[in-house]
This record gives structure tokens, C-alpha cells and sequence, in this order.
């Protein structure tokens, strides 16, 4: 199936336009002269939109979070389109503090970086509009657009807040709420690199891949799976104890957990190590920055994100902290502290 991207941009459009296309989109582009005719190109039959940010070349200098906007409030012959915004890279900063301006958007990406990895936010943008036809197409249903048999383990907050942009027919906050709360936070799901981290493997390990069609059944099957491998972690930890005679995982470090997974599964994987400044091998998540395994006990609380109750904290480690300054205004007064003194 070929989709339609109505992109919004005032100056030359072809070297995106072209990288768009080779990965199968038909890309029709607009300068934006005119906010009214714009808005009504718009409504013919597209499937996402890909706004720049800064609209200043033409005379109407409308910028995108207004296009946006009018189309999430008004649109309703196309308000359940993903919107994407691309930006050069001097304008993402100005962007980023204006929330409600984010809120208009699915995902934010600089020029530079979309040109690099064309197929990785080709591939995003595909199952974003694959999300939001499935969120219509089951109705809401919070069940089904997860891919699970029923909803008892979700947080009831996390269910009512689902719940809420169901009754506002708001396929779009339903679909961010997946996409920010579930899928791309620490919590329900974890990715790869949590994975590996809590189960102690280095993800360098030349069986990993091996080792996860063992666990297939544990893969999240949802909307945006198509774009990201996540995993159910209570599923995780039910197929531990199916292997390990139910011995406790967080109590055992990266070398004792290998050694079970490969004796259960004759396999050749090998126990991460900690990252420099670091001792322990009793992983339980990543450094925020390095993406390195840590034990929480050796991180810092990276407060860089409102969480909410159902989603898990995040951390860094010393040695990202000694390596990236800039990063510290994220952590407690103590934590800052502790730095210093080392």
C-alpha cells in the first residue's frame, strides 16, 4: 500500500521529498502561501503530514503548530492524521519549551537526522498511520489495539486516561498515550537494551538473537510494534521462573543469569559488564545516557521527565554524569553533591 505525506515546507522540498518517495510514499508538497487553500489540499485524501516548523519564507508566515492546531481542533474530515514536525536543527530548541505546541505533534525530528536515517523515521511514520487506523478500526478498543487478551494489568489511571480520549473520539491522544506512556517508557514494555540489562547478557553476544525467538512470545504485538521491538515484562519474568525453578532474578547477578539462560537453552551468551566507576553486575536498568546496564543502586535518579505511577524512573550513571556536565541539572541537590565530592 502506497501513503500519501502532505508536507508543508517554503523552501526546496526535493531532497526529502525523494528520500520520502524511495521508501514507497507518494509525497505531495505545499509552500503554505495561502493558510485557507492549504488547509483544504490538506483534507483530500492523505494519510500523515509532515510540517516544517518555521514557515518564514512565505508571505503568510504561519508556522506549523498552527496548521496543526487547526487541524486537531477542526479537522474533522482529517484530524486523526499523524502530523510530524521537521525542523533545521536551530529551531528544535525553541520548539521544545513551547508544550503547548507539542502537544499538537506525534514526534519532533531534525532535518539533518531525518536525512540520515530516512528509512528508520520512514518506518515511524508508517506505523504511526497504521496506529491510528487500528485505534478507529477497533473502536477504542484498549484491549485489542495493544494485543493482549484483557486490560487487568494495566493501572487503572493509565485505563482511564485511554479511556477519556475514547469518549472524546480523540484517536490521536489515544495513540500519544501508547506511544509516550507505554511504548516508549520503562514500565509494561521494556526495549532491547532493558531486556539484555536485567537479564545480565551483553547485547553483543553472538547467540542474543537466538535467545530472543526463545522468548518470542513475550514480543509486544500492539500498535507501533512495526517500529518498535518492545517486550511484556511481567511475561518476561513468568518465562525466568519457567527456567530458573522460580529463583529470583534481581537477587542474582549478570554471570548467574546467563548461566541459567544457557544452560536452559544451550546457548553462547555472555554477562555484561558495568561501565567505568562502576562495580555491580546486578543490572536492572541502563544509564539514560551511555545505554549502558547499571545497577540502580550505582546510578543517579535522572529526573528529566515527568513519570507517571505506572511507568519506572529513569537513571544515569557516574560516569556519564563526570562526562556529560550538562546532564546534572537533572539529578537531586544530593546527587550533585556526591558528584562533586568524587
Amino acid at each position: 500500500m502506497t501513503y500519501k505525506i502532505f508536507y508543508i515546507e517554503d523552501l526546496p522540498a526535493d531532497s526529502i521529498k525523494d528520500s520520502l518517495e524511495r521508501c514507497g510514499f507518494e509525497v505531495i508538497v505545499n509552500d503554505a502561501n495561502d493558510f485557507d487553500s492549504a488547509l483544504f489540499e490538506m483534507g483530500k485524501d492523505t494519510d500523515a503530514y509532515l510540517m516544517d516548523f518555521r514557515l518564514t519564507a512565505n508571505r503568510g508566515k504561519v508556522d506549523a503548530p498552527t496548521f496543526a492546531s487547526t487541524l486537531r481542533t477542526f479537522g474533522d474530515n482529517h484530524r486523526d492524521k499523524p502530523i510530524i514536525l521537521i525542523s533545521n536543527d536551530k529551531n528544535l530548541p525553541a520548539f521544545e519549551n513551547d508544550f503547548t505546541s507539542q502537544d499538537l505533534f506525534d514526534f519532533v525530528v531534525d532535518k539533518k537526522s531525518f536525512r540520515q536515517e530516512v528509512v528508520k523515521y520512514s518506518d515511524r511514520i508508517k506505523s504511526l498511520i497504521d496506529s491510528y487506523k487500528k485505534i478507529k478500526a477497533e473502536s477504542f478498543d484498549i484491549a485489542r489495539v495493544l494485543g493482549i487478551d484483557n486490560i487487568d494489568m494495566l493501572d487503572y489511571r493509565l485505563i482511564d486516561k485511554l479511556n477519556t480520549a475514547k469518549d472524546k473520539d480523540n484517536t490521536y491522544a489515544f495513540c500519544r498515550i501508547i506511544y509516550y506512556s507505554i511504548v516508549r517508557s520503562i514500565g509494561l514494555l521494556v526495549g532491547k537494551d532493558i531486556l539484555a540489562a536485567r537479564l545480565g547478557v551483553d547485547l553483543s553476544s553472538p547467540d542474543f538473537e537466538k535467545f530472543l525467538c526463545k522468548i518470542s512470545d513475550c514480543k509486544y504485538s500492539g500498535i507501533l510494534s512495526s517500529s518498535y521491538d518492545r517486550w511484556w515484562f511481567h511475561k518476561i519474568i513468568e518465562h525466568w521462573n519457567d527456567i530458573s525453578g522460580n529463583k529470583s532474578l534481581r537477587r542474582m547477578n549478570a554471570k548467574e543469569r546467563v548461566e541459567i539462560i544457557n544452560n536452559a537453552y544451550h546457548l553462547n551468551l555472555a554477562p555484561a559488564k558495568p561501565l567505568e566507576h562502576a562495580t555491580s553486575t546486578y543490572f536492572w536498568t541502563i544509564c539514560a545516557i551511555t545505554k549502558q546496564p547499571l545497577d540502580p543502586n550505582e546510578g543517579y535518579v535522572y529526573a528529566k521527565k515527568e513519570l507517571e505511577v505506572w511507568q519506572e524512573q529513569e537513571y544515569i550513571s557516574l560516569f556519564a554524569a563526570l562526562e556529560h556536565p550538562e546532564e546534572k541539572k537533572y539529578l537531586s541537590p544530593t546527587d550533585k553533591k556526591d558528584i562533586l565530592e568524587f
